[in-house]
């Protein structure tokens, strides 16, 4: 039989007190006095500091509070820092605090200070002060409307050329006389007006000077990727693509690095440069070092006087030869064409007996200024009798040669005609150099360290064809090859030498 144990399910019986407690706590925490009491005391309070002013104080105090306790916020760390360049953005509209932005896009200042706020949203960011070095500041301004000032697109010295748009400076005066055109940077300077970012000062090859350019306005040149390391060949090709593309895009400035670089061929009438019209060849502290023959062809392009290369300049170039006690060559041979600017270049013992530097077949509107040509024929350098020599030519040969051209290949020595499938088309009748001005020019021998003379220096002129309008003004010869052999009686052992029939201003230079 099973014995059945006494049932625990009947409970303690509850006081009157614990009945009273658990009725309290059903309810509520506080008697209805008591809810009055404390309504009377808030009301108290308010009308308290409605009186005194002071929920403005209250207010900054609870604020303050929140900031130092990050209520509501993350804690942001800054992505600027004091006296970092930074950049307005082109899109920046207002401040945090409601300043107006516009005026200030693409500015480019330093960091002064740094701000996290709270914004109306809850959401927390991170303002700055930015100070510009025009004295003006700013406050406020969101990361996302700054970022790491770029680095000035030009610098000072550089050469640029002014865009073919370009309207006027930042001061309103007109560019259009200037599109095109290069120039050299003479100051970099922040731009605090409309377009923010750089604003340039220029000088142009007449001297001209334009300040407060902004960078809109301005062009960066072609680049030639020449290199110290390469081979002559390799830096021939270079040059050669580069003229290619000025080809193809007139217009085109082609900068030459800072540096020696070498050129030249041991077959120069097959690996050749040719030029393209509406093109400038600028060095910056350039040297060619010519090894063997360096040639330069700008080709006729019709009949006419003026079809060929048109509007070429070369300036700021140093060519020198790799052997300077024997000589390279360095040549340059047009046929017709137009505006031709030579100007303050170098050539260094590139002007071998019996040839030229420069070969001009009926050139026409052409200028020759501020060169240096240093060394003609070394091989004439020990030679005191004519007897001695194989021929006048050799003697004076020009390092700039006048001449007219024609389809009889004469003239350059059938150089041109060996090549150029056209000669005989483009050249049906004569055509003289015309119109051409050579002035502020040195023609020098060329010296070892110890002052011995490796070669004399060279002439100029013609000694076939005849010239036009021709002015040789203001230009030094000294050590001539010409006047160690001068004959009286030979107008071509002059300096400076061309025929009774020619046209010719020659005048104020200086022999010695």
């Amino acid at each position: 039989m099973r014995k059945e144990l006494p049932s625990n399910n009947h409970k303690k019986k509850e006081s009157r007190k614990d009945s009273l407690l658990r009725e309290k706590n059903h309810k509520g925490l506080f008697r209805p006095q008591e809810l009055i009491a404390l309504g009377v005391l808030l009301i108290s309070v308010i009308i308290l500091l409605a009186v005194t002013h002071s929920f403005g104080v209250l207010k900054k105090d609870v604020q303050g509070i929140a900031n130092n306790l990050q209520i509501g916020s993350e804690n942001l760390k800054a992505k600027f820092q004091a006296d970092e360049k930074v950049q307005i953005s082109g899109q920046a509209s207002k401040s945090i605090g409601g300043k107006d932005l516009t005026d200030y896009q693409n500015w480019i200042g330093k960091i002064k200070s740094d701000n996290q706020v709270d914004t109306k949203s809850g959401k927390s960011v991170m303002t700055y002060s930015i100070k510009f070095s025009n004295g003006d500041s700013i406050n406020g301004v969101r990361e996302s409307d700054l970022a790491k000032a770029p680095n000035a697109k030009f610098k000072k010295d550089k050469t640029i050329q002014v865009s073919q748009s370009a309207q006027t400076d930042l001061d309103g005066y007109d560019l259009s006389d200037f599109r095109s055109e290069a120039a050299k940077v003479t100051a970099v300077d922040y731009n605090y007006s409309t377009g923010g970012g750089y604003k340039y000062d220029l000088t142009f090859d007449d001297g001209t000077k334009v300040y407060n350019v902004g960078e809109s306005s301005l062009n960066d040149i072609y680049h030639v990727g020449l290199k110290e390391s390469n081979s002559a060949s390799q830096n021939n090709k270079i040059l050669e693509d580069a003229f290619n593309y000025a080809k193809d895009n007139p217009g085109t400035i082609l900068g030459l690095p800072s540096g020696d670089f070498t050129v030249g061929s041991q077959n120069p009438q097959s690996e050749y440069v040719t030029l393209a019209s509406n093109t400038q060849i600028r060095g910056d502290n350039t040297k060619l070092i010519v090894d063997g023959t360096e040639y330069w062809f700008g080709f006729a392009t019709g009949p006419g006087a003026t079809d060929g290369v048109q509007n070429f300049t070369m300036r700021d170039i140093t060519v020198q030869a790799k052997d300077l006690t024997k000589g390279d060559h360095f040549m340059i041979m047009v046929n017709h064409g137009s505006n031709w600017d030579i100007e303050n270049n170098t050539f260094t013992m590139v002007h071998k007996m019996g040839s030229h530097i420069f070969d001009l077949g009926g050139l026409q509107n052409s200028t020759f200024k501020g060169n240096t040509f240093e060394g003609y024929a070394p091989e004439l350098a020990d030679k005191t009798d004519i007897s001695q020599v194989g021929s006048d030519h050799d003697i004076y040969a020009e390092a700039i040669q006048f001449d007219t051209s024609d389809n009889k290949g004469e003239w350059d020595g059938k150089i041109l005609q060996d090549i150029d499938p056209n000669y005989s088309n483009y050249n049906p009748n004569k055509v003289m150099t015309s119109n051409i001005t050579v002035t502020d020019n040195s023609f020098l021998p060329y010296k070892d360290k110890s002052g011995k003379i490796i070669a004399y220096g060279a002439s100029l002129g013609q000694h076939s064809g005849d010239v036009s309008n021709v002015v040789v003004t203001g230009n030094t010869f000294t050590s001539t090859l010409t006047s160690r052999f001068h004959q009286d009686t030979n107008w071509m052992f002059k300096p400076v030498h061309f025929t009774e029939a020619s046209s010719t201003s020659v005048y104020g230079n200086t022999t010695n």
